[in-house]
């Protein structure tokens, strides 16, 4: 069975870190190899900025070193972009990341990605938080 590849949205990230959160079971399972989180430089630099702002620039950098050595993160370093959110060009990164990625899902609970569902075929099956702990969930 292979491992699922997902990029998070920055955002999805931060309600997971907190261990009383219903979704830190999802980082429990990256942690532990069982979801390879998609990463890109530009989507590191975000979650290190927004994490450093949400908690502490030590919780950030502990977070930063995890994801980039763990053997499970996929790192995408060269790309095309795609430009296909036109209403936050800054979520590109992530759809960008997860369609060079070839990941299974964008889990995200931004709005301005909803765009993502309506697209024929789906570059990029987009997922909210609720959903993807849903699919974890029929998965055990």
């Amino acid at each position: 069975m292979s491992i699922e590849k997902i990029v998070l949205d920055t955002n999805a990230l931060i309600q997971m870190l907190n261990r009383k959160s219903p979704y830190h079971h999802i980082l429990q399972k990256i942690v532990r190899g069982e979801i390879s989180l998609c990463v890109s430089n530009e989507i590191i630099f975000e979650y290190s900025e927004v994490i450093a702002n949400h908690t502490q620039k030590s919780v950030a950098e502990t977070v930063i070193a995890f994801i980039l050595n763990n053997p499970a993160t996929i790192k995408i370093n060269d790309y095309v972009r795609w430009n296909i959110i036109t209403s936050d060009p800054d979520d590109n990164k992530f759809v960008d990341c997860a369609i060079w990625a070839n990941a299974l899902f964008l889990v995200s609970d931004d709005n301005h990605l909803r765009v993502l569902k309506k697209k024929t075929p789906p570059l990029v099956q987009l997922k909210t938080l609720q959903e993807y702990h849903e699919h974890l969930k029929k998965k055990k």
